[in-house]
């Protein structure tokens, strides 16, 4: 009798998880944060990492742990105590000393002797060191100028004496051809506008750094400012990237309401796309020469972040043209008269993308990049030392074999590494499907490719690398479980919280949907057990557009995860895809939005709800759609443009108009507004707004920095103006674009389910 009275008690508390919207959008607090960070004591004996665990009560914050190597002993970090466990991250090494900068000091740590050494204690901060000439000296950044340090006679001696450009005087700057082009198409779209008038923006002023006399004066030139100094490990190069700032780009203002100050308050935000960018370009100084030699973009465009290679002769940068279309690789050879020549050229009539995009280091005398030539993202090596002799009028020749393939395959290569001490590459592959990851080791030259584990292909997933260059720890996910840590194949954390666990979580099948063009597009379809044919659908549509959704692993949208399970509890079927535009599928998939978003994306949900209804008995008046930010686009153009198709649809946080959108994003796939207003016309469902039939919710946070509320009231005062009905805006007075509250996310979501509810499910009415 007591043992079934003991039963009875540890059954009644055993956890239960409440299918509901509320207890859903409790978030984090369910499911918390993957452990990060991962990294390896010294010796090996212990992996330390930042992990989030779940407590059901709230966002849970990072805290430090550690757990020996063979997964016993997990428990909070004390702190590294190991001198060689206190360096940080960007430490730079030279044979068994690494120099770092600290407290704005220098600081060498000696791994033979175990000791930690002072360099200098000043009012000015220094920053940046690194080892040069052979490791004999130091140079390192002070004030905006280099400074050397030599090691073995304690002298310091300042290298450069860099002064700002003049400030140019003060003109008045008319509007750009964006501005006027923007405010053309208000007066078409809009017969009433708030206000009197336009406000005058205040310009920021520009502050240059001054510097001290010293012997080598480098004047920065008129209409630039200096962004970044670079030396050559041989000490005898600078690299100095030089910024040439838009001149009369206008920074859009978001409004904030609800202030403490109980004034409205304007956040900047970003320049709109099309208007006037920033440029720039690097100058190769060098020291002992005084040779000056320029790194630039073909067109006008802008630099990446220049590499040098290990002796100093060579140095490398990415190059991106302002129109997308072109990325040139440029190397600088300083023992070739400092040529500069362009070792690669990336093209695309849409635009240059790609996981490897800006890959770029340096093995040797050769440079590792990644490329999309092929049509799928793979590791190239290039060769800059293969070069011919001058010609006999003095001019520099091409490289005989500019680069190689190290990778090939219709598949995708991301996440390259170096393993410096095994002279190998360390890279993340899809080559066993799009759904998987898999961590491969190459050597530097290619050839065999070894499989060292698998992973997935969720931003959490991670590894680390023992010393011993063997064993790995691993992060890694399962569809209906979110990323843990794993040493030696077994679990060491658990995340999420018991009464999550609890919960009804599925794998859902990936599924293939036929496309119109006769493409495959991969899905995930979410089906009740007992499901009854002519019941209803939902089909979901993933944010960021170039995000992969389908995969064998944990989901940034866990909430909408969760929200699927809701709706299967209620009789729906719901079908998630990885539609065109996503990643992961190589380069054709990627741009196939080029001048049309709204397009072969749109396409892609219209077949997957004839599919629900062709092959899943789903009743095609019963289909609704839903999305966040891109996938609220896509709602938004679905509902206006493919009529009769979704009888209901959520548009969350959505872009009403590329035009008013970011220029970084926006112009790569559409072009410049003012050169292409066919491709934003035709892809902006403020354009197509007549086209409304179904039931719409818009549902925006009012803070919202990335897509702005803008954008929604934009919209409906068409709608307003169009006289339609059957739509309802919800704003979020203090959500961003990801909302931060959980009531916030239950009061939207309670909404999503109420226009299901009302619309295709038990609502529905012929």
């Amino acid at each position: 009798m007591i043992a079934l009275l003991a039963a009875v008690v540890v059954q009644s508390k055993a956890p239960v998880f409440p299918l509901t919207v509320p207890s859903i959008m409790r978030g984090y607090a369910l499911v918390g944060h993957a452990p990060r960070g991962l990294r390896w004591s010294a010796d090996g004996s212990l992996l330390r990492f930042s992990w989030a665990k779940a407590d059901g009560k709230g966002d849970p914050a990072f805290r430090n742990y550690i757990v020996n190597r063979d997964g016993t002993g997990l428990k909070p970090d004390p702190g590294a105590t190991a001198p060689e466990d206190l360096l940080p991250a960007n430490a730079d090494r030279f044979d068994e000393r690494s120099t770092y900068a600290q407290g704005g000091d220098l600081y060498v740590f000696d791994r033979t002797e175990k000791k930690t050494k002072r360099l200098t204690a000043t009012q000015d901060g220094e920053s940046d060191p690194r080892y040069v000439e052979g490791g004999k000296a130091i140079v390192y950044t002070r004030a905006g100028n280099l400074y050397r340090l030599d090691l073995a006679e304690g002298t310091t001696s300042q290298l450069t004496d860099i002064r700002p450009a003049p400030a140019p005087p003060a003109a008045g700057v008319p509007a750009s051809e964006s501005q006027a082009a923007l405010a053309r198409e208000q007066a078409k779209l809009f017969k009433d506008f708030a206000g009197g008038g336009d406000r005058p923006r205040r310009e920021s002023p520009k502050n240059g750094n001054g510097a001290a006399p010293s012997p080598l004066p480098i004047q920065i030139p008129a209409g630039y400012e200096m962004a970044n100094l670079s030396v050559s490990p041989s000490g005898n190069g600078v690299a100095i990237t030089l910024y040439e700032s838009a001149k009369g780009d206008r920074i859009a203002q978001v409004p904030n309401y609800v202030t403490r100050s109980g004034y409205t308050e304007e956040i900047e935000t970003y320049e709109k796309v099309g208007d006037r960018q920033s440029r720039s370009k690097i100058v190769i100084l060098e020291l002992d020469t005084g040779g000056k030699h320029e790194m630039a973009p073909l067109r006008p465009g802008t630099v990446g972040r220049v590499r040098w290679s290990k002796d100093g002769r060579f140095a490398a940068v990415w190059a991106d043209a302002e129109d997308n279309k072109d990325s040139w690789l440029l190397t600088y050879d300083y023992a070739n008269g400092g040529d500069v020549t362009v070792l690669w050229t990336e093209h695309d009539d849409a635009w240059v993308g790609g996981p490897l995009k800006g890959l770029l280091g340096w093995i040797g005398d050769d440079v590792y990049f990644g490329s999309e030539r092929s049509g799928y993202s793979h590791l190239m090596r290039g060769f800059p030392s293969a070069r011919p002799p001058r010609s006999a009028d003095g001019e520099a020749q091409a490289p005989l074999v500019a680069a190689k393939p190290l990778t090939s395959g219709p598949f995708e290569i991301s996440d390259v590494t170096v393993d410096e001490e095994r002279k190998r590459f360390l890279f993340l592959s899809s080559e066993d499907g799009p759904a998987k990851r898999r961590l491969n080791a190459m050597s530097f030259e290619g050839g065999a490719v070894t499989k060292l584990a698998d992973l997935t292909a969720d931003d959490d997933a991670a590894y680390a690398l023992h010393p011993d260059g063997k064993t790995l720890a691993i992060v890694r996910s399962k569809p209906n479980h979110p990323g843990e840590l794993y040493l030696e194949g077994k679990a060491v954390t658990q995340t999420p919280t018991d009464e999550w666990l609890a919960g009804p979580w599925i794998v859902p099948p990936i599924v293939e949907v036929p496309a119109r063009d006769g493409k495959r597009v991969p899905g995930r379809l979410y089906k009740p057990k007992d499901w009854k044919k002519g019941g209803p659908a939902v089909v979901f549509v993933h944010g960021a557009g170039y995000l992969q959704n389908i995969f064998d692993g944990w989901s940034y949208y866990y909430r909408e995860y969760m929200f699927h399970h809701l709706l299967m509890s209620r009789g729906y079927a719901v079908l998630d895809l990885d539609y065109r535009a996503s990643a992961g599928y190589g380069r054709d998939w990627r741009t196939a939005i080029y001048r049309h978003m709204g397009g072969t994306d749109l396409d892609d949900q219209v077949d997957g709800a004839r599919w629900l209804a062709r092959e899943q008995g789903v009743n095609p008046q019963r289909i609704g759609i839903y999305g966040g930010s891109y996938g609220g686009f896509i709602t938004l153009m679905a509902m206006f443009t493919a009529p009769g198709t979704f009888a209901a649809g959520a548009a969350l946080r959505p872009v009403t108009d590329w035009a008013h959108y970011n220029h970084g994003y926006t112009s790569n796939i559409l072009n410049f507004p003012q050169d292409d207003p066919v491709a934003y016309r035709q892809s902006s469902p403020i354009y197509h707004a007549e086209g409304l039939r179904g039931a719409l919710l818009i549902c925006h946070g009012m803070v919202d920095t990335n897509v702005h509320f803008q954008d929604s009231v934009r919209l409906s005062e068409r709608l307003i103006e169009l006289g339609k009905e059957n739509w309802e805006l919800a704003p979020y007075p203090v959500e961003n674009h990801a909302f931060r509250r959980p009531e916030s996310w239950t009061d939207e979501y309670r909404r999503i389910l109420n226009l299901f509810e009302k619309t295709i499910g038990p609502g529905y009415r012929k």
